[in-house]
């Protein structure tokens, strides 16, 4: 459909917000930009696993705080500036 889902896009900006809070001190900007449009990403992933197999979580709380949570920690091994 042509009509923008206001929650998915919150949650999309919310799960970006989430991948970055836990490498925000140990990452450069560009790599915090990424970190967070990547988090958008993953959170529609995950949104769209739990529909597929048929899990019940109605404010996509799993995909928001735990896949992009999840995606975050990892995120701070792979771009976290050399001295860190």
């Amino acid at each position: 459909s042509h009509v923008w889902d206001v929650v998915a896009v919150g949650n999309g900006v919310l799960g970006g917000l989430v991948s970055i809070t836990a490498g925000c001190v140990v990452v450069d900007p560009w790599a915090a930009i990424l970190i967070g449009i990547l988090g958008g990403f993953v959170y529609k992933g995950a949104s769209m696993l739990l529909v597929k197999l048929k899990i019940d979580d109605p404010l996509d709380a799993f995909a928001v705080h735990g896949a992009c949570g999840f995606w975050g920690v990892l995120a701070v091994g792979v771009f976290a500036r050399p001295e860190y």
